[in-house]
């Protein structure tokens, strides 16, 4: 065959949600809700901080093995939780909270906002994880 060209489609489900799935667990006694992001990485949101691990199993690691990064919340600022939970809704890289705190999940970096509206414009950050390169798919 001359010149001939053959394609290979692959199916890639895509979603409007870099967020695979929440799920909840409890850490140092606290309740715990985490975002496991499609690339396996997951998010912990405890009502007194933020964490990035490999894996979901790095979190119960006593040496902290796993831990990409982490970030204290200011008593001011925790995280309100109601029967074990704290996400109300996700879109995107938009992880809406119970209390009204708005999390947006970018490359690199995750940040904390006390509302959607200070989220939207990059203001009043609560709190920031670094994060390794996000790929989505």
């Amino acid at each position: 065959m001359d010149n001939a060209i053959i394609l290979r489609l692959y199916a890639i489900i895509m979603s409007n949600s870099v967020v695979a799935e929440i799920l909840t667990d409890t850490l140092n006694q606290e309740p715990c809700e985490l975002i496991k992001l499609h690339n396996g990485l997951i998010i912990a949101l405890s009502p007194r901080a933020l964490g990035c691990y490999r894996n979901r199993q790095a979190l119960h690691d006593p040496l902290g093995n796993g831990l990409i990064s982490f970030s204290p919340l200011a008593e001011e600022h925790q995280i309100e939780f109601q029967q074990q939970r704290c996400i109300t809704t996700y879109s995107g890289g938009y992880v809406g909270l119970l209390d009204g705190k708005a999390l947006l999940i970018a490359p690199y970096k995750i940040r904390l906002y006390p509302n959607n509206q200070d989220g939207l414009r990059g203001h009043n950050c609560l709190a920031e994880l670094e994060l390794p390169e996000i790929d989505v798919l």
